[in-house]
């Protein structure tokens, strides 16, 4: 009588399907067939394992594929990533007459022509599932903030832009500094995360409310260097935002885990929905700042309520050390890495707000993400393609070096497409949709379409060495281009205002990008 028994439950065996399956079908897709083999042993191990179902073979051993000897783990950034190895096993195959009918030859050949065929047409089409959502969600959030714009800058002036891009610039940068990065520990956590959830949740309660208090003590002293006058009180105004990003759903991150996207544009659309459809009413309320703040924290309001409803969890206030040390452990090296990209990415605002005013920050904000809204947004979603295929073809160089250069060349024509059309058209377009009162954002739209297209190969290339495991090499990337922005933005933004602003970002660019092939190009 054949003997059953289940697959042994130690960790290093577990491996959820739903994880598995983007990176999969991404795999399937771009592959060699006799690699594909592996990934199928990896389905089937997967599938079997992690729902606990019974299988037949030899007591105690794992079952695998003939010609498999076992899983072989890498672990990265994200969810382990479990390979086959295609060397015999060493132990020779158990009998299995006794056991199980003998299977022809025939049968097992057409058996294995048939399973990658109907592999890769499963797991195409979960591809361009998950794809898809991840696209909508991008996608209408993207019209929705244009939408939003095009309808604000009518009713309001750059000053007003200006003063609430100085409070969400001082709250993004309390929040880069204190960031412990501790939800991302729980993305890539192989065990139950409901015993962390507790600890997140009062970690990130604490740190909003010292956040908030930080707004409320220094409002005086940020109002004078951002040159605000009485509208110093925005940081008042801009408290809730803060603790309301605090207290969201800590059940949240499960999204990432289970890869559910479509959750992601149901949170992203309803919150520009709502910021754009009460932000417009109170704008034409107040005609002014305000307007502008309270659109911001309804968006808050209604992402925050939406986490509790999509993903049911009721927080308590409760610390557990050696839980907060388990996700700091992970997260404390990405902290860095973020405080880093914040001074990349907003320390040309700060100089620009400190040097001419809120009116020229208003005019530089709207050229900055006019500039880089088309090619941030492919990037965007194509690094969620490319991220897991590179984890999957770390074996495969020339693969990897195909997937680059064809990512890198559609970044490059979506970009060099957009700032043609601004290049040629663009005081147009800014007096057409903006009004009189945004032109002097044209001069560093202008530039910005090329730090876009720069910004985009950079973000490919993070891309690549998140997949290949070595994210702490973009540190070095990243830190060189902060420092590079630190030495231009000043002296350059004090020459030729809001256009040299945008200039020192292309010149860290451009200092950025060669240490960034090197890393790729040793990085296997």
């Amino acid at each position: 009588m054949a003997r059953e028994w289940r697959l042994p439950q130690d960790s290093r065996y577990r491996v959820r399907a739903s994880a598995a399956r983007p990176a999969l079908c991404l795999i399937a897709i771009a592959m060699p067939r006799r690699q594909l083999r592996g990934i199928v042993a990896v389905c089937s191990f997967a599938m079997h394992a992690g729902s606990g179902r019974k299988v037949q073979g030899h007591p105690g051993q794992p079952c695998f594929p003939p010609g498999f000897s076992g899983p072989r783990i890498f672990k990265g950034s994200g969810e382990r990533i479990v390979t086959m190895t295609h060397e015999p096993a060493n132990r020779a195959a158990p009998s299995v007459e006794a056991s199980a009918p003998e299977m022809s030859a025939a049968a097992a050949s057409a058996r294995d022509a048939e399973t990658p065929r109907k592999l890769r047409e499963a797991l195409l089409k979960t591809f361009v599932t998950g794809l898809s959502w991840t696209a909508a969600a991008r996608g209408l959030s993207s019209i929705g903030t244009a939408a939003r714009y095009l309808l604000f800058v009518r009713l309001l002036k750059p000053f007003d832009f200006g003063v609430i891009a100085s409070a969400t610039l001082v709250c993004s940068g309390l929040s880069a500094v204190t960031e412990p990065r501790m939800g991302q520990a729980l993305i890539q956590q192989e065990d139950e995360i409901d015993p962390y959830l507790d600890t997140l949740f009062t970690t990130y309660f604490v740190r909003s409310l010292i956040i908030g208090l930080m707004l409320v003590v220094f409002s005086r002293p940020l109002g004078n260097f951002f040159h605000l006058g009485n509208a110093y009180t925005v940081f008042w105004a801009i408290v809730p935002f803060p603790i309301l990003q605090g207290i969201q759903s800590p059940r949240l991150y499960s999204l990432f885990r289970h890869l559910d996207f479509h959750l992601v544009t149901i949170l992203n659309v309803s919150e520009v929905a709502a910021s754009l459809i009460f932000g417009f009413m109170a704008v034409l309320y107040w005609r002014d700042w305000r307007g502008l703040v309270f659109s911001v924290l309804v968006g808050a309001v209604v992402r925050t309520v939406l986490t509790y409803w999509l993903f049911p969890h009721w927080p308590r206030l409760g610390f557990s050390m050696a839980r907060a040390k388990t996700m700091l452990s992970f997260g404390l090296w990405l902290s860095f890495g973020t405080l880093c990209e914040f001074i990349a990415r907003q320390l040309d605002n700060l100089v620009v707000g400190r040097l001419l005013g809120p009116g020229a920050l208003g005019n530089y904000q709207m050229a900055f993400r006019a500039g880089e809204m088309p090619v941030a947004e492919f990037t965007a979603s194509t690094s969620l393609v490319t991220f897991p295929m590179v984890a999957q073809l770390r074996g495969d160089r020339h693969a990897r070096a195909r997937l680059f250069w064809s990512t890198t060349a559609v970044v490059a024509a979506v970009g060099l497409a957009y700032a043609a059309i601004i290049f040629a058209f663009g005081q147009q377009i800014v007096l057409r949709l903006f009004g009189p009162a945004w032109i002097h954002a044209v001069s560093p739209l202008k530039i910005l379409c090329i730090y876009g297209i720069l910004q985009g190969f950079l973000m490919v290339g993070r891309s690549f060495l998140m997949g290949l495991g070595k994210p702490e090499r973009y540190l070095i990337v990243a830190a060189t281009r902060a420092a590079v922005l630190a030495i231009a933005i000043y002296p350059l933004t004090a020459w030729h205002g809001p256009t040299g602003a945008a200039a020192a970002g292309v010149i860290s660019i451009l200092v950025a990008l060669p240490i960034m092939a090197y890393l790729l190009q040793h990085t296997d």
